[in-house]
């Protein structure tokens, strides 16, 4: 299933990306799983952030 993101979802990666700190790194990963929607879709990549997260 397609995970259909919406733009601010990419524009959360871009700063997750960009990130130096691992407290920045962290505060993007969590931002990214708030704007992620919750669906069948995304069950994977929302689990691979809770991961990169722990």
């Amino acid at each position: 299933m397609p995970a259909n993101l919406p733009p601010q979802y990419f524009e959360a990666e871009k700063r997750f990306r960009l990130a130096k700190s691992p407290e920045e790194k962290i505060a993007g990963l969590e931002e990214m799983l708030a704007i992620m929607p919750k669906h069948k879709g995304t069950d994977h990549l929302r689990a691979e952030l809770r991961a990169r997260i722990a």
